[in-house]
């Protein structure tokens, strides 16, 4: 896993493309569960990335195997800065006493590289019913504070579509 990931987002059918002309690349196409015509692709090489328009992450912690079949949840926050010290201690004793929740394949803490206040929990799960008992565990409640508007919360779930990788 790199230190860095890239998105970008359009139709299946542009983002396929961009997928095609760079299939020596590590790209991930998936769909939000939420609407049938929004996709995003992932360059997950931590290269310099292809995307014309990218959001660029910093990969702050990654845990768990890299397979992205199933669902995957994006919570994005907005941390003020004497916050993002609580949060980094909360997510470092996380890193430190992960006991992974059934059916959560890996976890991420991503933070925009031109914004230090946006991060983005990223959990991947086998079904979203394990995200939701997930949502209402010990092992989450760290995380529950940020779920509000005052941290700019909001989220968004993805499904795994295809990769020329795998």
């Amino acid at each position: 896993m790199s230190g860095k990931i890239s998105a970008t987002f359009g139709t299946r059918k542009i983002l396929t493309m961009i997928q095609q002309q760079n299939a020596d690349r590590d790209l991930l196409l998936m769909q939000a569960n939420a609407t049938e015509d929004r996709y995003m692709l992932l360059d997950l090489t931590g290269e310099e990335t292809v995307f014309s328009s990218p959001v660029t992450y910093d990969v702050l912690l990654s845990k768990g195997t890299a397979d992205w079949h199933g669902m995957t949840s994006f919570i994005f926050i907005d941390l003020p800065v004497e916050e993002q010290k609580v949060f980094n201690s909360k997510f470092s004793s996380f890193r430190h006493d992960y006991n992974k929740p059934d059916g959560l394949k890996h976890f991420w803490i991503l933070r925009k590289s031109k914004n230090d206040a946006a991060f983005v929990i990223v959990t991947n799960w086998h079904s979203d019913s394990e995200y939701a008992v997930w949502l209402r565990s010990e092992s989450f409640k760290p995380f529950a504070k940020y779920m509000n508007s005052d941290y700019g919360y909001h989220e968004s779930r993805y499904s795994f579509v295809r990769s020329l990788k795998s």
